[in-house]
């Protein structure tokens, strides 16, 4: 029994003896760890793991990498294919092989040894871009005609190529859309113009037939 008192003190006096040797959570120390949770920045870059031109297929995959993340931090991160969370320290620089398409989140916790540890800083959503493969099969003639809406590096893709190569001819020549709609007008010109020829004449002849009959009737009165 003597034992168990003096196990139940110590314990208690080993609380209290932590209570006071960790630092306490300041408002200094808390401004000083939201200015060290700004300055981390994630910065992606995507590789084509797999392409197929002939079926028009890529396969991607995204890292992220995080910059300026200090020992005081800690990250907890889910992602919208994934959202188990996972948590990483400042010993991990990088995430790979994210997919294209996927929005990651990111909550940055302070992670000291003061009474301001495990508390949330920033929350920072890195989006990941679906990247267009007809961009990546055609580099050469979409970095020569940007303004093709199908020459986006990054945009969500649905549509077949052999459309689209035919959108494109009519981007670069337009003058033969404008010749096709031109040559309708001068022919729908021309119909009319046939058209007011034609009353014009008719009026002529009815006015023409008119004046001589009646001039035949004065003649023969």
């Amino acid at each position: 029994m003597k034992k168990l008192i003096v196990f139940v003190i110590l314990f208690f006096i080993s609380l209290n003896v932590y209570a006071v040797d960790v630092p306490a959570c300041t408002d200094s120390e808390m401004t000083r760890l939201k200015e060290i949770a700004n300055n981390v920045k994630f910065k992606t870059n995507y590789e084509i793991i797999e392409a197929s031109e002939e079926n028009h297929e890529i396969e991607v995959f995204y890292n992220i990498e995080i910059v300026n993340f200090d020992k005081n931090l800690k990250i907890h991160y889910t992602s919208k294919y994934d959202t188990e969370e996972e948590i990483i320290k400042s010993n991990t620089s990088k995430i790979s092989n994210m997919l294209d398409g996927d929005s990651v989140t990111f909550k940055i916790y302070s992670y000291t040894t003061n009474l301001c540890t495990d508390e949330i800083l920033k929350t920072v959503t890195v989006k990941l871009p679906s990247v267009n493969p007809y961009y990546y099969f055609n580099k050469e003639k979409c970095d020569n005609n940007p303004n093709f809406k199908y020459c986006k590096e990054f945009m969500d893709f649905d549509a077949d190529f052999d459309t689209i190569d035919k959108e494109f001819e009519e981007f670069l020549n337009p003058s033969n859309n404008n010749s096709s709609g031109s040559n309708e007008h001068n022919n729908k010109n021309n119909v009319i113009l046939w058209v007011i020829s034609g009353v014009v004449l008719i009026i002529l002849v009815s006015i023409t037939t008119f004046i001589i009959i009646k001039k035949k009737k004065n003649d023969d009165l």
